[in-house]
C-alpha cells in the first residue's frame, strides 16, 4: 500500500510524524522547499518538493502506480479549495481512496459579527473596510492572498499596513515586489502562543488584526484572544463556503487508523525545563515554545503561577505527576518547570530517571535555564568558571555550613544557593569565629521587580534580613592554600587519660581506608576521636560518625570536634554491637577499639551490603588472632597485614632516646 500526504498545514506534518513513529513508509509532498525545512527528518519519509496541478497530479499519480487500495490524505490549508478540489478530482480518477483532515474551530470564538470580531468572505472586502479605518493594520493571513489586498487599498492604508508570514524566500519577495517596507514585515513560523501573539500586537500598536479561521491547530484561539485582550479589532476571512470544520473531513487519529488499521497509541514527551530566575525574558526560547505545545504544565506554585497552559497542576515529585499522567490520557505532551537551571542542585535528575523508569518509550527531555549563580556573576561582573559552588538549600547547618567554611577558605570566589537571610546570617558569624572576612554580594531576588544586590563584610552579614531568594557570592582576596594531605599532630587534640590512636599509626590505617569523596566512615571506639576527626577534616563531603560507649571519651570527642571545626562528624554513644543494627550501610569502617567484641560488631556490618572497606587495629595477640581468624571465615578479599613499629625520640638531659610505642598489627580487607 502506497500512501501520499498532500501537506501545508501543522496537521500534514503530526500525521508524517505518527507514520514515522509507527515505521511506515509514505511519502509527503509539500509545495516549497520552505515546506521540506519545516518537515521532520524520518527514513520513512519521502519528501516530494514543488506546487502540481490537477494534470501534473494526475501524471504523477500514473507514474507512482497509485491505484486501488492506496490512500491520499489532504491534509492541505483550509482556505486551499482549488487545492483540494484538484486532489479529489486527480484521486478520482486513479481510484485512491482519499481522506482530507481538518482542524477544529475552538467554539468559544465562532458565532455572529460583534464589537469584537467582524467576519467578510473575500479579501477585497477586508480591503474596502480598512480604507475607511484608522491605526496600525496586522496581516497573518499569509503571502498568497497579500497582491489581492495591496490592489484594493490605498497607498496610505498600505503605509500603516504590517505583515506577517513565513521565513521562506519566496514570501519575503512578495512582500518587496508588492513594495511593503521591510520594517513592515515580521517573518516567523507559527503557530504562535498568546504571549507571542500580544507581544507583537503591543510592539507595533495594532488597532486592526486580520487572520484566518484556522483552528486550533493553526493558533487561531491564541490570535483572538491577544487581540481582544488588548482592545483590538478583530477581522476573520471565512472559510471557503461557509462550511464548518466538521463538514470538510476526519480528524488525524482517524486518519491514522484508517491507514494502519490500529488506534493510534501516541508517544508520550515529557520536557523537565528552567524557567530562570522568575523574569520572563530570561526564559529561553525553547522552553517558551515546550510550555506553549503542552497539554499540561507542572511545578510548585511560586513557579508556575505566571505561566499561561491549558492546564496547570501544582506538583513537581515525579511520583504525583505520574499519577496524573496515568489518569488523564489526554496529557501527551508534558512540561515539568523548575527555576533556574534543572541540571543545576534540582529535583529534575531524580524525576528524570523516575520518568524513564515509568514509561522507558516516553521522550525524556531537560531544558536548561538560566541559574541564579550565573546571573549573580554577571551582575557582579565576576565569572564562575573558577568559583567553588556550594548549595545550603533545604540542608541543615552541620550538612552545609563544613562545605562552604572549607570553600570560602581555599578558594577566592565561592557562590551559595541559601534557603533563606537565616543561612547568610549563621554563615557570616561561622567565617568571622574562623578568622575569614570576605566581602558578600547577596543577590535577592534576582531579575525580580524587587531585585536587590548588597555588598556586604560579615559582621554587617550577620544582620541581613532580606526576604526573598538569595544567592550569595563570597569573595576572600587572601585564600589559603589547601592541603593535599591534612594531618593533624597529636597534640592538637585534647586527651586527658583516654586511649589515642597514635600519629604514624592513625596515617598508615587512614590511607589504608581508600577513603573517596562524599563516602560514608565509621569509626568503632572512639577514644579521642582523633581519627574520626582527621577523616573529617580531610574534605567536608565525607559523613562520618564514631561510636563510643564511654561517657566521658564521648565528651572528650565533642570537645575536640568543636575545636577543630568537624562539623561533618557525628558522635553515636552506646555499644557498637547494639547501635549498628540501625545505622546505615557505611562506605568505610575503621574499628580502633572493639570491647572484646569484634566478631559480633563484624557480624553486623557485614549484613548491611557487600563492597565495604575495612581497617582494624589490633595490639594484643589474642586480638590479632581472632581478627586473622574472623577474616578468613568470613571470605574477605584484598585483604592485607602489616604490623607497625613507632620510636618516638625523647631528650634526655644532653641525649636523646629512642621511646618505643606499642606495635600496631593493621588489617585491611574488603567484605
Amino acid at each position: 500500500m502506497k500512501i501520499l500526504i498532500f501537506s501545508g498545514t501543522t496537521e500534514g506534518r503530526k500525521l508524517s510524524g505518527m507514520l514515522s513513529d509507527s515505521g511506515i513508509s509514505h511519502t509527503v509532498s509539500v509545495a516549497s522547499t520552505y515546506g521540506s525545512d519545516v518537515m521532520p527528518e524520518s527514513r520513512f519519509a519521502l519528501l516530494k518538493v514543488g506546487r502540481m496541478d490537477e494534470k501534473e497530479m494526475e501524471e504523477y499519480f500514473d507514474n507512482s502506480g497509485f491505484g486501488e487500495g492506496d490512500i491520499v490524505v489532504d491534509a492541505t490549508h483550509p482556505y486551499a479549495a482549488a487545492v483540494s478540489e484538484n486532489i479529489g478530482k486527480a484521486v478520482k480518477k486513479a481510484g485512491c481512496r482519499l481522506y482530507r483532515i481538518v482542524r477544529s474551530t475552538d467554539e468559544s470564538i465562532k458565532g455572529d459579527p460583534s464589537e469584537d470580531i467582524r467576519f467578510y468572505d473575500s479579501m477585497e472586502d477586508f480591503a474596502k473596510r480598512m480604507d475607511d479605518s484608522k491605526g496600525s493594520i496586522l496581516l497573518t493571513t499569509g503571502s498568497n492572498t497579500l497582491g489581492t489586498y495591496c490592489k484594493n487599498v490605498s497607498p496610505k492604508t498600505l503605509a500603516r499596513t504590517y505583515v506577517r508570514i513565513l521565513p521562506a524566500t519566496d514570501s519575503i519577495e512578495i512582500c518587496r515586489g508588492l513594495g511593503i517596507e521591510p520594517s513592515h514585515v515580521i517573518a516567523m513560523q507559527g503557530p504562535f502562543s498568546y504571549e507571542l501573539n500580544r507581544a507583537i500586537l503591543d510592539q507595533y500598536e495594532i488597532k486592526h488584526m486580520l487572520t484566518k479561521d484556522s483552528g486550533a491547530a493553526g493558533g487561531y484561539p491564541e490570535k483572538i484572544k491577544a487581540a481582544i485582550d488588548l482592545g483590538v479589532l478583530c477581522h476573520v476571512l471565512s472559510r471557503p463556503g461557509n462550511t464548518s470544520a466538521e463538514d470538510e473531513g476526519y480528524d488525524i487519529r482517524y486518519v491514522y487508523e484508517m491507514i494502519t488499521g490500529y488506534p493510534y497509541k501516541p508517544k508520550r514527551k515529557i520536557v523537565l525545563a528552567g524557567i530562570g530566575p522568575g523574569r520572563s525574558g530570561l526564559l529561553t526560547g525553547d522552553v517558551r515554545e515546550a510550555v506553549s505545545r503542552a497539554d499540561a504544565v507542572f511545578g510548585a506554585a511560586s513557579v508556575i503561577k505566571d505561566v499561561k497552559a491549558k492546564k496547570k497542576y501544582d506538583m513537581y515529585i515525579a511520583g504525583d505527576i505520574i499519577s496524573v499522567l496515568e489518569k488523564d490520557k489526554d496529557i501527551i505532551n508534558a512540561a515539568v518547570l523548575f527555576s533556574g537551571d534543572p541540571s543545576f542542585y534540582s529535583g529534575a535528575r531524580k524525576g528524570y530517571t523516575a520518568f524513564k523508569e515509568w514509561d522507558n518509550e516516553a521522550d525524556v527531555a531537560i531544558l536548561p535555564g538560566i541559574s541564579s549563580v550565573s546571573l549573580l556573576a554577571a551582575k557582579t561582573g565576576e565569572s564562575y568558571d573558577d568559583a567553588a559552588i556550594i548549595s545550603m538549600h533545604g540542608k541543615t547547618e552541620e550538612e552545609s555550613l563544613p562545605g562552604l567554611i572549607d570553600a570560602v577558605k581555599h578558594n577566592r570566589k565561592t557562590f551559595a544557593l541559601t534557603s533563606s537571610a537565616e543561612d547568610v546570617k549563621k554563615a557570616a558569624k561561622v567565617l568571622k569565629e574562623k578568622g575569614l572576612e570576605p566581602v558578600l554580594y547577596t543577590g535577592c531576588d534576582l531579575s525580580g521587580e524587587n531585585e536587590c544586590i548588597d555588598m556586604l563584610t560579615v559582621d554587617e552579614a550577620e544582620g541581613y534580613d532580606k526576604v526573598g531568594k538569595i544567592t550569595v557570592l563570597f569573595i576572600n582576596d587572601h585564600p589559603f592554600k589547601k592541603k593535599i594531605i591534612n594531618a593533624i599532630p597529636d597534640e592538637e587534640f585534647l586527651r586527658d587519660k583516654t586511649p589515642m590512636t597514635k600519629e604514624c599509626i592513625r596515617h598508615e590505617s587512614i590511607i589504608r581506608l581508600g577513603l573517596c569523596r562524599g563516602d560514608v566512615v565509621y569509626d568503632i571506639g572512639g577514644g579521642t576521636g582523633a581519627v574520626a576527626l582527621e577523616i573529617a577534616a580531610m574534605d567536608p563531603s565525607l559523613k562520618v560518625t564514631t561510636i563510643e560507649r564511654d561517657k566521658s571519651a564521648v565528651e572528650l570527642i565533642r570537645k575536640n570536634a568543636k575545636r577543630l571545626g568537624c562539623g561533618n562528624l557525628r558522635v553515636v554513644e552506646g555499644d557498637a554491637a547494639t547501635v549498628l543494627k540501625d545505622m546505615e550501610r557505611p562506605d568505610c569502617v575503621f574499628i580502633g577499639g572493639s570491647g572484646g567484641r569484634l566478631r559480633q560488631i563484624m557480624e553486623q556490618l557485614a549484613v548491611k551490603g557487600e563492597g565495604i572497606r575495612f581497617v582494624i587495629n589490633a595490639v594484643s595477640l589474642e586480638t590479632i588472632e581472632e581478627a586473622r581468624h574472623m577474616i578468613n571465615d568470613m571470605g574477605a578479599s584484598s585483604v592485607r597485614m602489616v604490623q607497625v613499629s613507632v620510636n618516638d625520640i625523647r631528650e634526655a638531659g644532653s641525649h636523646h632516646m629512642m621511646q618505643a610505642q606499642n606495635p600496631v598489627t593493621i588489617f585491611s580487607f574488603t567484605l
